[in-house]
């Protein structure tokens, strides 16, 4: 169903009073991003690759993104337990394999399906790797009238940021509307903790940054103020007065309120789709399917623990605001500021994981995949600091050192092995 006004939200809304159902509560979907590339990191088409995966699996979709060499795989919406994660993740191994099997059949090359938050090779910043569908050609047009984006020594065109960027979605189903309000609500307070937790993306277009996660920066810029953390005012009290947030926006290409949501490229939204559900799109795509289950899993049990035991009011959005930027500038090395006081990010983070555990018992299992969480946080680093010391390595060309940050990222991928 789609929404086309506030008023078809609205009637729906009460219709749904008159005759209530209960779907089942924390039905998850996730979508994964990841770039085809060959072996030195140069962008592959997908498109070819798209159509025969979409014939193959039954359980997942796979579609086209703002780049031509972009892929995005969709699973469908399972209840969540930890059966349900070791098949996503067997499922996933697979259809990495697939990709690149059927990558080399068509290029003739060797190929690998790269896994960060940005893509580093400068290639694909062009207009060649816009996907030439309508909708990624219409949202390039549109951006394009934003002046270039300096990221280190280089000017980028912001209707080539998306090209490079790549996160993992993760989808869970509200028990009613009041819930999946609520649900929102809470993910906006954990932003900072996703980004402190998921970072990998400090090498954009061959150039290395300050930043352990700049993706977000750059996507905030080049889409003109339509990404990044939620503009509110206050926390959205239902629906409703979200729906109200989003209409206040001039849309760009949308002309119904479902399709005004998906222009939001924010941290957070509500879908308006039935049924309702909330959406993470904060966290960088991990380089191992591991990794990627471990953010998984961290955000369904994070959420399960603050909607069963938390009790304290809901910190100040400004707050959360300034703890996103630390996060995004420092990862785990950072401090946060909750209700006026300074707290390191690894203490609180550390807290937050044991929380995430109990979260994830509440379904009658035991967590899986937390302690790669847990280790990164001990440690004092992410991905984005074993990427950036690999290309540091390499003196050589740029070129030359993309390649060596590629392959050692591919190799991991491969064996599932976890970078830290």
């Amino acid at each position: 169903m789609e929404f086309k006004t506030i008023d078809d939200l609205k009637n729906y809304l009460q219709n749904l009073e008159k005759h209530r159902h209960h779907p089942k509560d924390y039905i998850v979907g996730i979508e994964l991003e990841g770039i085809l590339a060959d072996v030195e990191g140069k962008p592959l088409d997908a498109k070819k690759i798209i159509s025969q995966l979409n014939t193959i699996y039954h359980d997942f979709q796979f579609s086209e993104e703002a780049g031509a060499c972009q892929i995005e795989i969709k699973s469908f919406p399972r209840e969540y337990s930890a059966e349900t994660m070791r098949e996503k993740e067997e499922y996933l191994i697979d259809i990495v394999e697939d990709i690149v099997e059927l990558a080399q059949k068509i290029h003739g090359k060797e190929a690998i399906f790269l896994m960060t938050g940005s893509n580093p090779h400068p290639d694909v910043l062009s207009d060649k790797w816009i996907s030439k569908n309508e909708r990624a050609l219409k949202m390039a047009k549109w951006r394009s009238q934003f002046p270039p984006i300096k990221i280190a020594d280089l000017y980028i065109e912001p209707r080539h940021i998306a090209l490079s960027i790549q996160s993992i979605h993760v989808n869970i189903q509200g028990k009613n509307p009041y819930d999946t309000a609520d649900k929102y609500n809470r993910l906006l307070y954990m932003v900072p903790e996703h980004i402190a937790l998921s970072a990998n993306s400090p090498i954009v277009g061959g150039r290395i940054v300050d930043y352990a996660e700049a993706r977000l920066l750059l996507y905030e810029i080049a889409d003109g103020g339509n990404a990044g953390f939620p503009k509110l005012r206050k926390y959205p009290v239902d629906i409703i007065e979200y729906g109200e947030y989003v209409l206040s926006y001039k849309p760009i290409i949308a002309t119904t309120l479902t399709q005004m949501v998906k222009e939001r490229h924010e941290d957070n939204r509500i879908k308006f789709e039935i049924p309702f559900r909330v959406e993470n799109r904060v966290c960088p795509t991990q380089p191992t399917i591991k990794e990627n289950m471990a953010l998984v899993e961290y955000v369904v049990g994070r959420l399960k623990y603050s909607q069963r035991w938390n009790r304290r009011d809901f910190p100040s959005l400004q707050e959360i605001e300034i703890n996103r930027n630390e996060a995004i500038k420092e990862s785990v090395r950072g401090k946060f500021i909750w209700n006026g006081k300074s707290v390191y990010v690894k203490k609180h983070l550390l807290e937050s994981i044991e929380k995430a555990e109990k979260g994830i018992k509440l379904f009658d299992t035991q967590p899986r995949y937390l302690n790669i969480l847990r280790r990164r946080v001990r440690k004092g680093k992410t991905c984005a600091d074993v990427i950036r010391r690999w290309y540091r390595r390499n003196a050589d060309s740029i070129d030359e050192r993309i390649a060596e940050v590629v392959e050692k990222i591919w190799r991991h991928t491969r064996k599932n092995q976890p970078i830290l």
